[in-house]
C-alpha cells in the first residue's frame, strides 16, 4: 500500500486534534435555528445542514442559509477552539508524510475561521493543502463533495489516496467518494458505531499510520 499512496486526507476535531464540540448542546440550538427557519430538525448537526441544504440550494438559497444558520455553526466552533489540543503525534506524523513524499490534506465539517485559527495555532498550516471547510462546500460530510474537490485539487485518483478520520460521516464520505479509509479510536464515534460500516483500518494512535501504509 505505502507505494501506492500519493495524498492523505485528514479530518480536524477528533483526529488532528480531540473532540471538543458540545454535541447535545450544540445541537439542540440548531434544532432550534432550523425550525426556526422552516427546515427540519431530524438528525445531527451535519444532517441538519444538508437536509437544509437539499432544499435552499436547487432555489438559489444557500448564501441565506449561510446568513443565517452559519453564526450558530461558527459559534459552537469558537467553543471548541478554546479546548483544543492535538492529538498524540499528529505533527510528527504529517512531517513524516511529508518525508515520504505523501501529499496532505483536509477535509473538515469546521468552519473555516476555527479552522484557520487552530491550524495556525499547531503549526499545521504549513503541512496540510488544500484545506476543505463547511464554509468551501454546500454539503457537510457524510456527503463526498469536500472529498471529491481535495482530490481534484490534490490531481490524485481516489486509488492512489487515503482518508484518515475519526466518524462514521468520515467513513461514509471517503466511501463514497472510492477512498479507502483508516479512523483514529477516541474521535466523536466509539468503536462500536462502526459495526455496520468498518473502515479498512483501526488506530489507537496517529502514529500507527506508517506501518500500515507499508503493507502489501
Amino acid at each position: 500500500m505505502g507505494n501506492t499512496v500519493k495524498a492523505v486526507i485528514f479530518d480536524f476535531e477528533g483526529t488532528l486534534v480531540d473532540f471538543q464540540w458540545r454535541l447535545a448542546d450544540a445541537e439542540s440550538e440548531l434544532r432550534r435555528a432550523f425550525a426556526a427557519q422552516c427546515y427540519g430538525t431530524a438528525g445531527n448537526y451535519a444532517e441538519l445542514w444538508n437536509a437544509a441544504a437539499d432544499i435552499a440550494v436547487p432555489q438559489g438559497r444557500l448564501a441565506a442559509l449561510r446568513g443565517v444558520l452559519g453564526p450558530v455553526y461558527d459559534r459552537w466552533d469558537d467553543d471548541a477552539l478554546t479546548r483544543w489540543a492535538l492529538r498524540p503525534g499528529a505533527a510528527a506524523l504529517l512531517q513524516a508524510l511529508a518525508g515520504r513524499g505523501v501529499r496532505t490534506a483536509m477535509v473538515s465539517n469546521i468552519g473555516r475561521a476555527a479552522l484557520a485559527a487552530a491550524l495556525a495555532r499547531f503549526g499545521l498550516d504549513r503541512r496540510l493543502a488544500p484545506v476543505v471547510s463547511r464554509d468551501d462546500v454546500a454539503f457537510m460530510k457524510p456527503r463526498p463533495e469536500g472529498t471529491l474537490r481535495a482530490l481534484a485539487e490534490l490531481k490524485t485518483t481516489p486509488e492512489e489516496a487515503l482518508f484518515v478520520g475519526d466518524s462514521r460521516a468520515d467513513v461514509l464520505a471517503a466511501r463514497a467518494a472510492g477512498l479507502r479509509v483508516a479512523i483514529i479510536r477516541g474521535g466523536e464515534c466509539v468503536e462500536s458505531d462502526f459495526a455496520a460500516l468498518p473502515p479498512d483500518h483501526f488506530m489507537s494512535r496517529l502514529d500507527e499510520l506508517p506501518a500500515w501504509l507499508d503493507r502489501d
